[in-house]
């Protein structure tokens, strides 16, 4: 594992705890990519330097100790400028990082799908193209008396520059289609529920989304394990279906292209009819995650979503902790998915929520039609059925909307109580 330093800036409107987070943060992401954060060094000033983000007292003391305690690389809790990053570059004798770059990195690592792969590549070119001047910089010095104007670097430079417009370009469109795709399936399950976890990366929604479906999806302590949106459904009960989506966790200071890049998989964030905000119930600092990730969905959405907020990890909390945040919380939903407990709550929430688009209704269907009888179950749930002389009424539960297609789909079948007026009654 390489070792590394760590730098960060305070605003005099940032709080002293807060910086810390963000470094104690930064080195959980460096750490996914095998390096360690053996130093920080935190400078006050109102705003970074334009020319090399820290001052030039503060460059020093990074080259000294970089050089005396044999450091890998320098990493910023900001992103820097192409101009920032290529000053520090001249100035320091190891490689210069950002934390937009050990986003990049990681998304890069974790990313599986075809469609995860074209976001993470669409983001890092982004990134990239400003700073492709640095990976041109030999030939620039060589490019002076070729004949060519700008020199044989700059040349070079403009060809890499419309190579990577091109590809993103091409990105952009693959992406498009991703979300044409993930539209025409939102259309065929029209008559299901659709229920999204948003949350700050690494607290325990994917493990929530196995508990619930018995899916089996990745989930382990590691930072952004979960970027391709993965739904599965969730029989709450024999009549109330719920795709169940599992989104890619956000983080403070995500990277703005990073989010643009994957509006298509937060298609699943923006037409959800309800959202589970997982929040780590153990963490010191949970209101400050909490508007982070309220940051990013209000940046994605134009209508008000109904959000229930899931404090998760509650294992972790004592009970007078756990009474205290109860407290703070009236309303929210309490669980532990690693201990399996508190789950049932999140099913009768959801019942509760969407009660008012289930209907009890009784029905109708004559002997002459009684093979209809065996599709009643593909629409809902049938509760009671009496036999009589004519034929069969049957108490029978479900979506109103899924009722109104089963009078569609089945004209023999008519609805004989007066408490729901939907489709036809002859």
């Amino acid at each position: 594992m390489l070792d590394v330093v760590l730098i960060g800036i305070k605003r005099s409107q940032d709080k002293a705890w807060e910086v810390e987070e963000y470094l104690d943060e930064l080195a959980l992401l460096t750490k996914n990519l095998d390096m360690a954060a053996k130093f920080r060094l935190v400078q006050k000033r109102e705003k970074p330097d334009k020319t090399t983000f820290v001052g030039s007292g503060m460059v020093e003391k990074i080259h000294n100790l970089v050089v005396n305690e044999s450091l890998s690389a320098v990493i910023f809790d900001d992103e820097l400028t192409p101009s920032q990053q290529r000053n520090l570059d001249k100035m320091l004798p190891v490689p210069i990082y950002d934390r937009t770059f050990v986003i990049l990195s990681i998304f890069m690592e974790r990313a599986k799908t075809k469609e995860a792969h074209a976001q993470v590549d669409l983001a890092r070119m982004k990134y990239e193209l400003p700073r492709l001047k640095k990976m041109w910089s030999h030939l620039h010095r060589q490019g002076g008396g070729t004949g060519i104007r700008g020199g044989e670097g700059e040349k070079q430079l403009e060809v890499d520059r419309r190579i990577a417009r091109k590809k993103m370009q091409k990105l952009e469109k693959q992406l498009e289609r991703f979300e044409v795709r993930r539209h025409n399936r939102k259309k065929q399950r029209k008559n299901l529920i659709n229920i999204a976890l948003v949350g700050y990366t690494n607290v325990g929604k994917s493990t929530i989304m196995n508990q619930l479906t018995k899916a089996s999806v990745e989930a382990d302590d590691r930072l952004f394990v979960t970027l391709d949106a993965t739904s599965r459904l969730w029989h709450v009960d024999p009549i109330l279906k719920i795709v169940l989506t599992d989104t890619v966790g956000f983080i403070r200071k995500l990277p703005h292209d990073l989010v643009a890049s994957f509006k298509s998989t937060l298609t699943e964030v923006r037409e959800a009819d309800l959202l589970f905000h997982v929040i780590d119930a153990s963490h010191p600092h949970l209101a400050e995650l909490k508007e982070a990730v309220e940051g990013v969905i209000h940046s994605l959405v134009t209508e008000e979503i109904p959000t229930a907020l899931v404090f998760n990890k509650i294992d972790n909390l004592s009970r007078l902790d756990l009474k205290s945040l109860k407290r703070s919380f009236p309303g929210a939903l309490f669980l532990s998915a690693i201990e399996k407990t508190g789950l049932d709550d999140i099913r009768n929430d959801v019942t509760n929520r969407f009660k008012d688009r289930i209907r009890i209704c009784k029905i109708f269907l004559t002997y002459q039609h009684i093979i209809d009888f065996y599709h009643l179950s593909n629409y809902g749930q049938i509760l009671h059925s009496d036999h009589g002389e004519e034929g069969i009424t049957i108490r029978f539960r479900g979506f109103k909307e899924r009722i109104e297609a089963l009078l569609r789909d089945y004209p023999d079948i008519e609805i004989v109580d007066d408490k729901m007026k939907v489709g036809h009654s002859r």
